[in-house]
């Protein structure tokens, strides 16, 4: 599956394409024509019609924001090393790469607040990300290193070698620099969570609807004259066209009669969207309140910012990080013994009072 788009390998792997539809899946037809043969319900989720859904918008700036701005430090045992440069250098990092290169892998100059950035939006949604070393220091670790936006770049396992794996851009063509794979916490959302996504656009979709159409009108005809298939047609389509061209205002006459039959939206509106951010918060491993979201009969979770965002490190914001940290501290990166952690006191830091510091009289 060398030469697939990603959005046809992910449809490869959807475990609910029937047998026969599988053998189907290993062409290199593009996103379009899979459509057309499989419906739009059976490709995979992309990361556009995630964030069209609030409650994934939401997860995703909370968790790649609070994470991006995190201090990245280096630690020899218990004690802090001097950080490598490709951790704070401000040079936006592209190194030697060459104009050709920069277009090949769709990479523009990033300050390792971006680079942090797109990587954790990457492990949300994707499960990996990747980084290209784009220039090195004298012991041959990196100096600088760039993200490679997801599109630009494919995994693939080379032949009778297992667990080893062939980077190639994304017309399969073989990475001939060094890279740093950054394997995420889970295989992505788009990924495990596609129920889920989807059933949050339908809300979102029918929420659209019901707020450009928030009733429905019928036509009741009053009069013994039978009218045919056509003509029932063409009176729904003028009925339509006249609440269009006069401020949904109609005329009718005694032969027919209009009965409004609004819609009761509560449930949709507010309970439904309140379960599908429930779903969403528990595929990210964000506390529900975090993304405006409560469970049935649920107090007050938090009496402090400080203790929200413990619970929220301790047991989902931890994930992505501890990922992340954990590749960068292989011996490929920085020097043995070392390790790479983020400094995550500024979120749990004791809140301080709003007031000035008290004095006693």
């Amino acid at each position: 599956m060398l030469g697939l788009t990603k959005a046809a390998r992910m449809a490869a792997s959807l475990p609910r394409l029937q047998p026969q539809v599988q053998a189907w899946t290993t062409s290199t037809l593009d996103a379009v024509v899979w459509a057309d043969i499989l419906g739009a319900d059976a490709l995979p989720c992309s990361r556009a019609e995630a964030m069209s859904v609030p409650a994934v918008a939401r997860a995703r700036h909370l968790t790649a924001g609070t994470a991006a701005p995190l201090p990245l430090r280096t630690y020899k045992g218990a004690a802090e090393a001097p950080l490598p440069y490709w951790c704070q250098g401000s040079d936006g990092q592209t190194g030697t790469l060459t104009p050709a290169e920069l277009d090949r892998f769709g990479i523009e100059a990033q300050s390792p607040y971006h680079r942090m950035l797109w990587t954790i939006d990457d492990h949300v949604f994707y499960g990996e990300s990747l980084w290209l070393v784009t220039d090195v220091e004298l012991d041959g670790r990196p100096r600088r290193m760039v993200r490679v936006p997801w599109d630009c770049w494919a995994r693939q396992p080379v032949e009778d070698r297992a667990g080893a794996y062939l980077f190639t851009d994304a017309a399969g063509v073989p990475i001939d620099r060094p890279v740093v794979y950054l394997p995420g916490p889970h295989e992505g959302i788009l990924n495990f969570a596609q129920r889920s996504i989807k059933g949050a656009v339908s809300l979102e979709l029918s929420a659209l609807d019901i707020a450009r159409r928030p009733f429905r009108i019928e036509l009741h005809q009053t009069s013994d004259i039978t009218l045919t298939p056509a003509e029932r047609t063409e009176l729904i389509g003028a009925t339509r066209q006249a609440l269009q061209d006069n401020n949904s205002i109609l005329f009718t006459n005694s032969a027919v009669e209009t009965k409004d039959h609004p819609i009761d939206s509560a449930e949709l509106l507010i309970e439904g969207r309140n379960a599908a951010a429930l779903d969403i918060a528990r595929d990210v491993s964000m506390p529900a309140a975090m993304l405006d979201a409560s469970t049935p009969g649920a107090s007050l979770e938090y009496a402090t910012l400080t203790g929200r965002n413990q619970q929220w490190l301790d047991y989902g914001l931890s994930l992505y990080l501890d990922s992340v940290a954990a590749r960068l501290s292989m011996d490929d990166v920085v020097p043995a013994g070392q390790r790479v952690g983020f400094d995550t006191s500024t979120l749990t830091a004791l809140d301080r009072p709003a007031a000035g510091t008290p004095t006693e009289d």
